[in-house]
């Protein structure tokens, strides 16, 4: 898995917002967080010792210290589907651990921005 140590923020919100609508081209409650990506990625961008790393093209995958993190698109998460945080387990496979948190509309987006060192750091 390359790593993107010091990608700027807005290049990674380019990659995700042109899967959203050139890959994907999902429909519209998939499409609508394209508008939360910015919040998302500053806020994991504020929160000190962050590695970026690539893992699918769909997932942002993230290190803070030896915790692993991956932010995804989930269709079960709010009424429409919103992104879930979770960490990832240092374990064969890399199996998903506890849900850091869901977002599920901008405000949510923009609250995640302002308390991702907290909830990712500790």
């Amino acid at each position: 898995m390359p790593q993107l140590e010091e990608a700027a923020a807005d290049r990674l919100a380019d990659h995700f917002v042109n899967y959203l609508f050139d890959d994907y081209q999902g429909s519209r409650h998939v499409r609508r967080i394209a508008s939360w990506m910015g919040f998302v990625l500053c806020g994991i961008r504020r929160v000190p010792g962050v590695i970026w790393k690539v893992g699918r093209k769909r997932q942002l995958v993230f290190q803070v210290g030896a915790r692993r993190f991956k932010a995804k698109y989930d269709h079960q998460v709010g009424t429409r589907g919103g992104i879930r945080i979770v960490e990832v387990l240092p374990l064969q496979g890399q199996p998903e651990g506890v849900t850091v948190t869901t977002i599920t509309s901008l405000r949510e987006a923009e609250r995640f921005y302002r308390g991702a060192r907290r909830l990712l750091a500790s």
